[in-house]
Order: C-alpha cells, then sequence, then structure tokens
C-alpha cells in the first residue's frame, strides 16, 4: 500500500505537476530525481522489512544462533 501510494502520487506529480517536478533543487537536478530516489529508499526499506517479518512468521518468531549472532 505504502509503495502503490508513493508511486501513484509521483505519476500524478510527473503528469500534471510537469513544471513543479523541474524545479531546480541543485544545478540542473530537479525535484523529481530526488523524489525519485526517496521513492526508491522507501521501496528497499519496505521490503527489507516484510522480509524480515516473513522470515520471523516461517520460524514461528525463532531465529537461530547465528542469526542472532551467536556462534
Amino acid at each position: 500500500m505504502v509503495n502503490g501510494a508513493a508511486l501513484a502520487t509521483h505519476l500524478l506529480l510527473a503528469c500534471f505537476a510537469a513544471d513543479f517536478m523541474a524545479t531546480p533543487v541543485r544545478g540542473e537536478t530537479g525535484i523529481g530525481v530526488p523524489a525519485l530516489l526517496l521513492q526508491a529508499v522507501l521501496l528497499v526499506w519496505t521490503a527489507a522489512r516484510y522480509d524480515r517479518r516473513a522470515a520471523d512468521s516461517t520460524s514461528g518468531g525463532r531465529r537461530t544462533a547465528h542469526e542472532q549472532g551467536e556462534f
């Protein structure tokens, strides 16, 4: 849901507010580039959280000694 909302917002801004997305931030870089990078960070962060929770649910909340850093 979060990634879909971020994508939809980015697409709507790119389609209907092109002047806003082209507003310079630094040099020739517009707002669209940092917004896209933030979207990528959000995607990776939520995927990592989902992966961690999926791993916990399949193991029943138990982690191996290797995952806990105990050898």
